[in-house]
This record gives C-alpha cells, sequence and structure tokens, in this order.
C-alpha cells in the first residue's frame, strides 16, 4: 500500500460527521465497520473490504535449491572473488612482494569458475558467468569505498590500504572455502562432494599464505594463547581452528573514526538470499 492502515482507518472515520468517540459509543464495531466500508468505495462486499488500492504484483518463480543452483552459487563467488582481486591489483593496493602471489590465487579463482560452470551444465544448469548478484551489489562497493574512501558518503580514506587489501582477500578466501564445506551436505551427488571439496582446499591454502603474509612467521601459524584484550583488527591465522569454521568471518578495515573505530563487515556462506537460482539470469 501507499500508505499506513491506520492513517487511512482514520482519515476514514474523522471525515464522518459523527466524531470519533461518539462513533464508538453509538455504534462500536458496526459503525467502524461501515466507515471502512465506505472509504472503500464499496457496500455489496462480503467481508471488510481492503482500505486503498493494492498493486498487482508478479509472484516469483519457485526458489529450488538443487545441485545446479549450488554450483552457480559457487562460481558466482569466485567471479566475485577474481573481480576484488583485479580491483586490488589494478589499483596498487597488493604490496609488490605478493603481487605475483595475488595474480595466482585470481588465477586458481578463475580455474574454479570455469571448473564449476561445466559442473552445472553436466547437472543439468546453465552456467552462470557473473559476480553474485547480492554481494556484488551490497558488499564488495561498501568494502572498496571504505578502503579508497567516499567522498559524497563522507568515508575517509584508509590509513592503510594495503593492510585492508590483504585482510579483504584474505576474508574472501576464507568465505570461500567455508562455501564449499558448507554446501558438502546438500549435494545430492558423491562426485560433487569431491570436487567441492578439491577447490576448497585449494583455497584454504589461499588463505594459509595470506595470513602468513599479513601476521608474519611463527606468529601467523596459530593462536598460542589469546590475548587478554582482542585486537580492533582480529588476527590472521593460517590455522584458526582444528576443524573448518562455518561461523562465518568478521573483516575489520578502514581508517578509525571521531571515536577510534573502524568499519566492520560480517561476511556469511551463501543463504536463500545469495543462491543464484535457475530463474536469475547474468546481468554482467
Amino acid at each position: 500500500m501507499s500508505h499506513d492502515l491506520h492513517t487511512d482507518v482514520r482519515r476514514a472515520l474523522t471525515g464522518t460527521t459523527v466524531d470519533r468517540r461518539h462513533l464508538f459509543r453509538i455504534g462500536g464495531l458496526s459503525a467502524a465497520t461501515a466507515a471502512l466500508v465506505a472509504a472503500c468505495g464499496g457496500t455489496d462486499s462480503p467481508g471488510i473490504a481492503r482500505v486503498g488500492t493494492a498493486p498487482t504484483t508478479t509472484a516469483l518463480p519457485d526458489a529450488v535449491v538443487n545441485d545446479g543452483v549450488l554450483l552457480r552459487t559457487a562460481a558466482s563467488l569466485e567471479r566475485s572473488v577474481i573481480n576484488v582481486y583485479s580491483t586490488l591489483l589494478d589499483g596498487g593496493l597488493v604490496p609488490k612482494d605478493l603481487t605475483g602471489a595475488a595474480e595466482r590465487f585470481r588465477d586458481d579463482h578463475t580455474a574454479h569458475a570455469e571448473a564449476l560452470d561445466s559442473l552445472t551444465v553436466e547437472a543439468g544448469g546453465e552456467a552462470f558467468s557473473c559476480g553474485n548478484p547480492r554481494i556484488e551489489e551490497l558488499v564488495i562497493p561498501a568494502i572498496l569505498a571504505t578502503i579508497n574512501g567516499d567522498e559524497a558518503a563522507g568515508t575517509a580514506a584508509s590509513d592503510d590500504p594495503s593492510r585492508d587489501a590483504l585482510n579483504v582477500a584474505h576474508a574472501l578466501e576464507n568465505l570461500a572455502t567455508e562455501t564449499y564445506q558448507s554446501f558438502l551436505p546438500m549435494f545430492s551427488v558423491p562426485e560433487l562432494r569431491r570436487q567441492a571439496m578439491l577447490i576448497a582446499a585449494q583455497e584454504a591454502r589461499h588463505s594459509s599464505l595470506l595470513a602468513l603474509a599479513i601476521t608474519g612467521r611463527p606468529a601467523g601459524y596459530l593462536e598460542l594463547e589469546a590475548p587478554a584484550e582482542p585486537p580492533q583488527i582480529p588476527v590472521a591465522y593460517a590455522l584458526p581452528s582444528v576443524f573448518g569454521t562455518l561461523g562465518g568471518i568478521t573483516l575489520v578495515i578502514g581508517a578509525q573514526d571521531e571515536v577510534g573505530q573502524r568499519r566492520t563487515f560480517s561476511l556469511d556462506t551463501p543463504s536463500l538470499n545469495t543462491f543464484v537460482y535457475d530463474y536469475i539470469t547474468p546481468s554482467c
């Protein structure tokens, strides 16, 4: 509706010749019902009419999550990661001694996306050649604006763009790894589970190498003792836990604001609003 239901009812009631208090006193529910029917311009409806005019809506197709949808979603995430690597590399945000590694990681993601495309077709689906629509719209632009700054939004550029670029890459590699792990019980074909774990293992290695580059050796291997007060930017570890986690990733980047805080992003594995369903067509 174009305006609030209570507003319409109040206008209908106050537009009569009887004040609202007296209306309730003399007529109660029957008078209020009559006012609603009058406001809608009809008297022959068997029930209480709807206030206002409801626009015609078109129902979305059934959102079925099958092997093809999972593969399309994974391929879209791979392409979103590729896009971020390309942006960071083209912008000179990756430290020079790590540009070769970043380019290699990007190439690996390209190979993963192409392999997933083939698996999608084999599963009876249509390959998806773009980045993940929801991530591309809501997450990546906000992350890049936090690093580069956004004058229109009043966002200052990061005080250490290279630090943030590496942390973004590390977070996305972790997100990709967790995505494949979360999809394992959802795949109906054992071979797809095997393929997913092969890709996940390679992306976990990316994450580990980035953690060592960010935190250093040997401090970056694993957390031996939790600090009394956690740092503002989470420490990147090559072995963050004994087993793979599905708890999401916390990414803290950008310049400090007036109270000393940086922007925090919570990255979670794909869910119902992030899946690339069969009815979604590429638009990149």
